[in-house]
């Protein structure tokens, strides 16, 4: 099985599976996948997309990010969003605003640029507090751990605009619970600098004769992923519940006897 599955409208589309657990199991694959946003699906990846037979889309988007680049919808398979960024946290890491008044194809990175945020804000400061906050109390993660314990909801798609920040740590609460090593989750969530380097490559060219370097240098953090990003993700949890396993039974109700349950739906 191929871990990263080219279709072309996406760039970081990926089968979770494969990966080993503490005890010497694997992830099955075809149960989960993550992703960048899939408004640039093209006709031929409908039919790519329908042959994964994926029931549940899982979007953790914004109303502005969704207005301006919706979902398509599939046959057999049921959307669900709720923004993993809290109110108060979307005014900086987003642009508030009408996406009617804004342009439908381009990036949301141009879009933060026209904005000035990249002369307002250090995105890796930013990118540090958003990651310390995305794994406690969010509403979005509590019922993406609901869902995944309902076979019938599996297999499941997760995604958000590029596919590494809000799904990176969804990403890594499903590995947590099935018992994934951090190292490995670590793993993964670094896949991302290779499976967007391409597009963010081109990305930076378009804008490099319309902003400074330093400027540049701001946008390239946002682009990409970081160890300490994923590692603010894990001393988040530690900090608040001491440990993962305290964690997940008081923040998702995934107790020892759940995970062993869920484990065994999707371990092999």
């Amino acid at each position: 099985m191929h871990r990263v599955i080219s279709f072309e409208g996406t760039n970081n589309f990926r089968d979770m599976g494969g990966y080993q657990t503490a005890d010497g199991r694997k992830v099955k694959y075809g149960l989960f996948f993550r992703s960048d946003e899939l408004s640039g699906l093209s006709e031929q990846d409908f039919v790519s997309f329908q042959a994964l037979n994926i029931k549940t889309i899982f979007d953790y988007r914004d109303d502005y990010e969704t207005q301006k680049k919706p979902d398509p919808v599939f046959a057999g398979a049921k959307n669900i969003r709720i923004s993993a960024i809290k109110a108060e946290q979307a005014s900086k890491i987003n642009i508030p605003g009408n996406a009617e008044n804004s342009d439908r194809k381009s990036h949301v990175i141009v879009d933060l640029v026209k904005s000035g945020f990249f002369k307002q804000f250090r995105a890796d400061t930013m990118m540090m507090e958003l990651y310390t906050k995305l794994p406690i109390n969010n509403p979005s993660y509590k019922h993406l751990m609901e869902i995944i314990r309902h076979s019938d909801n599996l297999g499941l798609l997760h995604h958000c605009t590029a596919g590494k920040d809000r799904t990176g740590v969804g990403a890594a609460l499903i590995y947590m619970a099935l018992g994934v090593p951090e190292e490995t989750i670590m793993e993964d969530y670094l896949l991302t600098n290779e499976t967007m380097k391409a597009f963010n490559g081109k990305l930076l060219e378009q804008l490099v004769e319309h902003v400074k370097e330093e400027e540049l240098k701001n946008i390239e953090d946002m682009l990409g992923v970081k160890e300490e990003y994923m590692e603010a993700v894990f001393g988040s949890i530690t900090n608040t519940y001491g440990n993962v396993d305290t964690y997940l039974a008081e923040e998702f109700g995934l107790t020892q006897q759940k995970r062993e349950t869920l484990q065994s739906m999707c371990l092999e």
